[in-house]
C-alpha cells in the first residue's frame, strides 16, 4: 500500500504536465485547424488569436465542439463595418484532418481562390456558408457529389460560369444561394429535382433564358430570388 501511495505521489508531477499541456480537442483537429491558419495571411483584428498549439481548440474563437473532443463547426464572421474586420487568406487543404466538421461559415471576410476542393472530402459536411468573400472561378461540375448537403449558400462572391446540371443530386437540399456572383447561362433543370428547396436564390448575376415553369411547381419553394438577371419571359405561378 505505501508502495502505490509513493508511486502515484511521484506521478503527480507528471500527471499535472500532461493535464497542462493536452489539447483536449483531438489532434487531428488541432493540427487541421492551426493549418487552416496558416493560410490566413493578414487578421488586423486578431479573429485567430486564440488559435494557439498546444490549447483545447474546442475554446478557440469560432469553433464549435461535438462531446468537447470533435470538431463540428468552424464560424468566422467579419465585420463589414470596421475596417479591419475581416481575414486575408485561402482555405487551406490540411482542414480536410476535421474530419466530423458539418457546417463551414465563413461570412464577410476576404478569403480568395476557387471553389475550395477540400469540402468534398468531408464527408459529415451538411452546411456550407461562404458568403461575401472573394472565391472566384467556375463552380465545380461534379458538385453533385457532395449529396449528403442540406444548404450551399454561396452568395456574394465572384463566381462565372454556369449551374452546374450536377446540382440535381443534391436532393436534400433545403436552401441554394447563389446570387451577387458572375453566374451565366440558364437556370439548369436539374433544380426542378429539388423536392425539399426552400430557398432558391440567384439574383445579381448574368443568367439568361426564359424562367422556367418548373420552379411554380417545386413544392416546398417559399423564397425565389431572380432579379437584376438577363431573363426573359414570365415566371408562371
Amino acid at each position: 500500500m505505501k508502495l502505490l501511495s509513493l508511486l502515484l505521489f511521484s506521478m503527480l508531477p507528471f500527471l499535472r504536465s500532461f493535464k497542462h499541456t493536452s489539447t483536449a480537442c483531438h489532434v487531428d483537429d488541432h493540427a487541421g485547424l492551426l493549418a487552416f491558419k496558416s493560410g490566413i495571411t493578414h487578421d488586423p483584428s486578431g479573429m485567430l488569436s486564440s488559435w494557439k498549439p498546444g490549447t483545447d481548440c474546442c475554446s478557440w474563437g469560432g469553433i464549435s465542439c461535438l462531446d468537447k473532443i470533435r470538431v463540428n463547426a468552424v464560424s468566422l464572421y467579419g465585420n463589414p463595418d470596421k475596417p479591419n474586420g475581416y481575414l486575408t487568406g485561402t482555405i487551406s487543404p490540411s482542414l480536410v484532418k476535421v474530419q466530423s466538421l458539418d457546417g463551414v461559415y465563413f461570412r464577410d471576410l476576404n478569403i480568395t481562390g476557387g471553389f475550395p476542393d477540400v469540402l468534398f472530402r468531408l464527408p459529415k459536411l451538411r452546411f456550407i456558408y461562404i458568403e461575401n468573400n472573394k472565391l472566384s472561378g467556375p463552380l465545380p461540375t461534379n458538385i453533385g457529389k457532395m449529396t449528403q448537403l442540406y444548404s450551399l449558400s454561396l452568395s456574394g462572391n465572384q463566381f462565372t460560369g454556369l449551374i452546374p446540371s450536377s446540382i440535381a443530386k443534391l436532393t436534400q437540399l433545403s436552401q441554394l444561394k447563389l446570387g451577387n456572383n458572375l453566374l451565366t447561362g440558364p437556370i439548369p433543370l436539374g433544380i426542378s429535382k429539388l423536392p425539399d428547396l426552400y430557398i432558391l436564390s440567384l439574383q445579381n448575376n448574368k443568367l439568361t433564358g426564359t424562367i422556367p415553369d418548373f420552379l411554380s411547381s417545386l413544392p416546398n419553394l417559399r423564397i425565389l430570388q431572380l432579379s437584376h438577371n438577363k431573363f426573359s419571359g414570365k415566371i408562371h405561378q
